[in-house]
């Protein structure tokens, strides 16, 4: 695929905390069509690292129904659910 992303750039990216243009880029290359394992489990990592839980899920679970045994969707599909599991808004306003 000839717009096929530099994922190492994207990483990069990551590293600098510039989540948001890490995001517009997997996006991009997600809606295009490209279903690959490497590119959701990046866009879960940045949604993990936003506290986006639900959007994280649903990439854990994307990578799970390409690669059923995959460690790190499994993993972080866990630590999501049981983040929501603990949270109370009282937390927050205590």
């Amino acid at each position: 695929m000839e717009n096929r992303i530099d994922i190492d750039e994207v990483k990069q990216l990551i590293e600098q905390n510039e989540l948001n243009k890490s995001l517009e880029i997997l996006n991009s290359q997600i809606q295009s069509g490209l279903r690959d394992v490497d590119v959701l489990l990046l866009r879960a990592r940045i949604h993990y690292k936003m506290q986006k839980w639900g959007d994280a899920m649903n990439d854990f679970s994307a990578v799970l129904d390409i690669d059923a045994e995959n460690t790190e969707a499994k993993t972080g599909l866990e630590m999501a659910k049981s983040i929501l599991g603990y949270f109370t808004p009282d937390m927050f306003n205590p």
